[in-house]
């Protein structure tokens, strides 16, 4: 299971200052959110975020190498109600369907599991994938039309297709990291969105004992959700995904089921969806009231998944 050892949650508190005795490892939650072109631009006005609206629909399931019942039985449907209640501190909110709203929301989540080549495909956003060959491109086609048409079916085969082309290319377009450095883990480093700090060299010795804890996580059980945004508009008038934004979050699976992990990853999140980081961030959720109660506006899932 995935916890930090004594030594290494040492380095932490040396890296990230001192805390209260009474934080533990498995509330360290860690976010890599990026955005691409002039998206942040275009959305603040006048010093203010304008309002997004959108749909979810449910993406690829890695369920580690651990049996785990909980993150088995929570539906996918659960998971997008958790994560709406946090995506409205960012002001985006629910659309009524795809053809009303801007952005379509693609979740991926699981546990990591060492060297998991499924998570590489994790790596390439979907609109990259046309660049592989034409078959790439055709399953685009059919994945963007089926999703219009709302004949999810069809939709999840062409997923699974571009996963599994995704897979394919990884020898070629992923040879960044050879064969020993993949041994410690950089598969789960590239989902979880550490790879870019892992491959920095020098630094300060904060900085290096920073990369040197970030590369023991990637050896061990995290679980994790990725948002990937895409512009709905590109969608429904040109059958193509452009991602505009996308968010990596992960926690360590030690002392924690997946329903609580979510909670506190859906509250961290909700400092970041659709924001540009410049590096890994390390939080920690706040404590939440326990009589807490949040109303979640209806959601629109396109298609439902099981694990």
């Amino acid at each position: 299971m995935c916890h930090l050892s004594p030594s290494r949650w040492g380095r932490l508190i040396l890296l990230l200052g001192v805390f209260s005795p009474v934080l533990r490892a498995e509330k360290l939650v860690l976010t890599r959110s990026s955005v691409t072109g002039g998206y942040l631009e275009k959305r603040i006005v006048d010093g203010k975020l304008q309002p997004q609206t959108y749909v979810f629909m449910p993406g690829r399931f890695l369920p580690g190498n651990t049996h785990d019942r909980s993150l088995e039985k929570l539906s996918f449907r659960a998971i997008a109600e958790r994560l709406a209640r946090d995506l409205r501190r960012q002001e985006f909110h629910p659309a009524a369907s795809l053809a009303k709203a801007d952005l379509l929301l693609v979740v991926h989540w699981g546990a990591t599991a060492g060297r998991n080549r499924d998570a590489v495909a994790l790596t390439q956003s979907f609109e990259s994938l046309a660049n592989l060959n034409s078959e790439a491109e055709e399953s685009q086609d059919t994945l963007a039309a089926a999703i219009e048409e709302g004949d999810f079916a069809k939709a999840a085969l062409a997923r699974d297709n571009l996963t599994s082309l995704a897979n394919q290319s990884r020898t070629e377009s992923h040879a960044i990291l050879n064969e020993e450095r993949n041994q410690g883990g950089d598969d789960t480093a590239a989902l979880l969105g550490l790879t870019t700090e892992l491959q920095t060299e020098g630094g300060t010795l904060a900085e290096q004992e920073r990369r040197k804890t970030l590369h023991e996580m990637t050896r061990e059980e995290c679980y994790f959700v990725v948002v990937m945004a895409y512009d709905a508009r590109t969608l429904v008038e040109t059958r193509r995904l452009k991602r505009v934004w996308s968010l990596r979050v992960s926690i360590n699976t030690a002392g924690v089921n997946f329903p609580e992990a979510l909670d506190r990853i859906a509250e961290v999140a909700g400092r970041y969806f659709g924001t540009r980081q410049t590096s890994v961030a390390f939080d920690y959720p706040a404590e939440r009231r326990r009589k807490e109660t949040v109303t979640v506006e209806d959601i629109v899932v396109l298609g439902t998944a099981g694990p």
